[in-house]
């Protein structure tokens, strides 16, 4: 009896969302946040601000704290299949049984430790928008799919993070758990740059409009490049040929970022500076210290190796500065702005936001959050293509401009 209690219970909370789902938006938000600690950034998807979750791009389904009120899903439910088809290797070896539960293995992204676990439902509430700020209406959806996890997997995430949240291709990512039929199957991120201003993410359509300046829409500006899948992972490609500086290609071995070869180009929100491969970092360091035009060097400051004697100014560009792009296959280009290319460690010394990967990397090059704060980042699942931005704060705005009031 208990338990067809707790079934129908389940059902109604679950229907729940679908009846708020009759207002009339097409977009949901919520607010991302800097971590001033580990410069990890971390969504809102409780009533209570103090619990974050590890924004991943990576992570085949979400998990958090086990918290004793989440109910189990059984291990016939058709989502425990997707769920135990990710079973990590770096798991210890367990009875891999929790009864009639569905035994998962969820993974810290940062340590890459793992716990043996099982899924379970919860609740995650997000914002109806229409573009410009919140709505009255609030969207509660339950019964979600969220593993449970020890509390010792929380290690070295943000001190307020109680989980880890799913952006990546996964069918239990949040994208999915999210779509509705009025929410298009694409979600869009916008990455602060400070720890003082919070970031935004919608899940489908735009405008997203990020004042000032007025009436200023981020979706407006975007550029396109398709995304590449990995069949070994679920998290996103793009294919990158080459990088120039100041408009001319420096010499990289051939097919030196090539998915099939040499693990492609990948975008991480848990890495938190662009990280290349040994030979590929040494050709570029090269070539960018040659056209750096005798600007003394300054010490290093771990993990970042190449610094310089330099203040940045947000006011202007600065000329004596290199400019860097990413050359994408299509013919296109990822330019990378300078508040996205060098980091101010103290009043006088910048450093290049690019890290030696070594000889051993999985991927040819793995884009760091550093390059992508600032930038409003599109991932659209249905046509398979990265809409990006340049800075927006070469538009005069940045990520921190949505206004999180709530408006009528």
């Amino acid at each position: 009896m208990c338990n067809l209690t707790l079934a129908l219970l389940i059902f109604v909370l679950g229907l729940s969302s679908l009846e708020v789902s009759a207002q009339p938006f097409h977009t949901l938000v919520t607010s991302l946040h800097k971590d001033l600690n580990t410069s990890l950034h971390t969504v809102t998807l409780t009533l209570d601000p103090s619990e974050q979750y590890l924004v991943d791009l990576d992570a085949p389904f979400n998990w958090n704290r086990c918290n004793g009120l989440q109910p189990m899903v059984s291990f016939d439910d058709p989502k425990c299949s997707t769920a135990r088809s990710y079973i990590s290797p770096l798991c210890p070896e367990g009875n891999n049984t929790y009864g009639y539960s569905c035994y998962v293995t969820p993974v810290n992204p940062i340590t890459g430790s793992c716990s043996p676990s099982y899924l379970t439902r919860n609740v995650l509430t997000v914002y109806w928008t229409a573009g410009r700020s919140l709505s009255t209406y609030r969207i509660g959806y339950y019964n979600r799919y969220v593993s449970c996890a020890p509390t010792s997997l929380l290690q070295s995430l943000p001190a307020q993070a109680i989980g880890v949240a799913s952006l990546s291709w996964s069918t239990l990512s949040l994208l999915y758990q999210f779509t509705l039929r009025e929410v298009a199957n694409k979600f869009s991120l916008c990455l602060s740059s400070s720890s003082d201003d919070q970031g935004v993410i919608f899940f489908g359509d735009g405008p997203y409009y990020l004042e000032p300046p007025a009436n200023f829409d981020a979706s407006s500006v975007l550029s396109y490049t398709p995304l590449i899948k990995n069949p070994t992972t679920q998290g996103y490609f793009i294919n990158v040929t080459g990088i120039s500086i100041n408009q001319q290609a420096i010499n990289m071995p051939v097919k030196a970022f090539a998915l099939d070869i040499n693990g492609g180009v990948k975008l991480s929100t848990t890495v938190p500076y662009t990280t290349l491969r040994s030979d590929i970092y040494s050709v570029f360091i090269s070539e960018f210290k040659k056209a750096l035009k005798g600007i003394p060097r300054g010490k290093r400051v771990s993990p970042l190796d190449f610094c310089f004697k330099k203040k940045i100014t947000q006011q202007k560009k600065d000329e004596s500065i290199p400019q860097i792009n990413l050359v994408l296959g299509d013919g296109g280009y990822w330019t990378i702005h300078e508040s996205n290319l060098l980091k101010q460690v103290d009043n006088n010394v910048a450093c290049l936001a690019f890290v030696d990967g070594g000889d051993l990397m999985e991927h040819a090059v793995v884009i760091g959050t550093y390059q992508m704060e600032n930038i409003m980042l599109q991932f659209d699942l249905v046509q398979s293509r990265l809409g990006f931005s340049s800075s927006l704060s070469s538009l005069g705005s940045s990520c921190g401009n949505f206004d999180f009031t709530v408006r009528p």
